[in-house]
């Protein structure tokens, strides 16, 4: 690879095997590296064209693209025989079934990644209970599925997994604490306007959880029930509430002009 010249890759291909691989594939089919006999020497030479890439990391990802039939060694030609491939699309909205399973081709992607079939077997069994519990109807199961199994996936490999910390200010809800609360009607900007009030107590307070999505559904409920509640209330006074009278008693008592408006014949 020429110095200076600007690194690009295929966006399919990082989202399916990792932005890693795809700048090597890059690289491989750019610069001829498929005349290298040997997979030492590619490392060699990804090695002194992607210095910011460990070596560890290269190689992984040069087994991986190996794997997948995306590169070779000794070859005359690099491969162009083969299509990362995404789940197939359905334009027709429905509603997710008990027995619902993800598409070939989407399984396929997901073989492409680290998840293993026991996680993801574990977390398919989540997807449809939470899915069929709401309701909702989507046109593409399939890459909601995607979407939900590489995020639980990256929340299992966290660091912190398991771990109890206190909240910072940078702290923020997953994306799930938002549908749990539409499902009480309330929507996600009536939700974070509880946000600095909920960081602010718990950042005082200096107490370490494992829960802070489960506190901060339940802050909300609470405190969006007690705005109901103060808003209903001012409500009824208005109708609660006598009104003022613009004579004193003894004058109303004495008036009887209510009496001319009576015939009596």
């Amino acid at each position: 690879m020429e110095k200076g010249k600007n690194l690009s890759f295929s966006k399919e291909v990082a989202e399916t095997l990792g932005l890693e691989c795809a700048i090597i594939l890059n690289l491989f089919e750019e610069n001829g590296l498929n005349n290298i006999s040997s997979e030492d020497k590619l490392l060699d030479s990804i090695n002194d064209a992607l210095p910011f890439i460990s070596p560890p990391e290269i190689q992984k990802s040069i087994k991986k693209l190996n794997q997948f039939n995306l590169i070779g060694f000794g070859q005359e030609s690099p491969k162009k025989d083969y299509q990362i491939k995404k789940p197939f699309k359905n334009t027709q909205s429905r509603q997710i079934e008990m027995d619902w399973h993800p598409s070939d081709d989407t399984l396929e992607i997901i073989k492409m990644t680290s998840i293993s079939n026991d996680f993801m077997n574990l977390k398919l069994k989540e997807f449809r209970i939470y899915w069929t519990e709401r309701g909702q109807k989507k046109n593409n199961w399939n890459i909601t599925f995607l979407d939900f199994i590489r995020r639980e996936w990256a929340k299992e490999n966290n660091s912190n997994k398991g771990l109890p910390y206190t909240i910072n200010e940078k702290w923020f809800p997953d994306e799930d604490v938002f549908d749990i609360l539409n499902l009480s009607d309330i929507t996600r900007d009536s939700a974070l306007k509880y946000l600095r009030e909920f960081i602010l107590y718990w950042k005082d307070k200096g107490t370490a959880f494992t829960t802070w999505n489960s506190k901060f559904i339940d802050h909300v409920k609470r405190r969006h029930m007690i705005n109901v509640n103060m808003s209903n209330n001012e409500k009824n006074k208005e109708y609660i509430e006598p009104g003022k009278y613009t004579k004193d008693f003894k004058t109303r008592k004495n008036d009887t002009t209510w009496a001319n408006e009576i015939n009596l014949d």
